[in-house]
């Protein structure tokens, strides 16, 4: 009886021992799964400031032509003498530009509202976002002025109009024009130094949420 007893409680203890052993395999299995899913989420959702150089090479050609003519006369005689002189220089610089981009999940490249918006700095965002709605604004000015003065020149052509209108015309185009050339969207409403401290800052922050080492990339 004693014998069967103590075989009973070995038998229990060993399958509590194999369904604990169950259980940590379980958690453990369900913590990587879940460690694996947060890396992936920070893969997708990091920020990343990428550079890159261009060089451009610049060619400049300069002409230069000079015209001497030199004429002598006396009583019932002239002489004339041309002389021409023409000089040519090239000249030939290359040019370095740097370009600066913001990228989310190393893919998909984000302009500076939408990276204000991610990193959450609203002040910022309004700045940009008041130096943008000022630029469209003027650049809606300028479609004006060019539409109006497209109209009035091909009005003036067709109706025989003066040629003050039709100038006039000409004038409200190229003033136009140069409105919005000098307010376009420009590359960047921050600077590259600041956009890298805030992309520090929200991955640090996001790796911390995910529980992931701080020198995990």
């Amino acid at each position: 009886m004693i014998k069967k007893l103590a075989v009973i409680m070995l038998l229990l203890c060993a399958a509590t021992l194999a369904f604990a052993a169950d259980q940590t395999t379980g958690q453990a299995t369900t913590q990587t799964d879940q460690d694996y899913i947060n890396k992936l989420y920070y893969r997708h959702n990091k920020l990343e400031l990428l550079t890159r150089r261009r060089l451009i090479d610049e060619k400049r050609n300069y002409n230069n032509t000079d015209i001497n003519t030199t004429t002598f006369y006396l009583p019932s005689y002239r002489d004339s003498s041309t002389n021409i002189t023409s000089q040519s220089y090239e000249k030939s610089e290359t040019k370095v530009i740097n370009e600066w981009f913001i990228y989310l999940g190393g893919i998909s490249e984000i302009s500076d509202l939408e990276f204000l918006k991610v990193v959450g700095d609203d002040r910022e965002l309004a700045r940009a976002q008041s130096i943008e709605d000022q630029k469209g604004s003027m650049r809606f000015i300028g479609n004006i002025f060019i539409g109006s003065g497209l109209g009035v020149m091909l009005g003036g052509a067709a109706l025989g109009a003066d040629s003050k209108f039709v100038t006039a015309g000409a004038l409200g185009m190229v003033v136009g024009f140069f409105i919005d050339a000098f307010n376009g969207t420009p590359a960047h409403y921050i600077k590259p130094a600041y956009a890298q401290q805030k992309i520090d800052e929200y991955n640090v922050g996001l790796k911390q949420k995910l529980n992931l080492p701080l020198n995990y990339e």
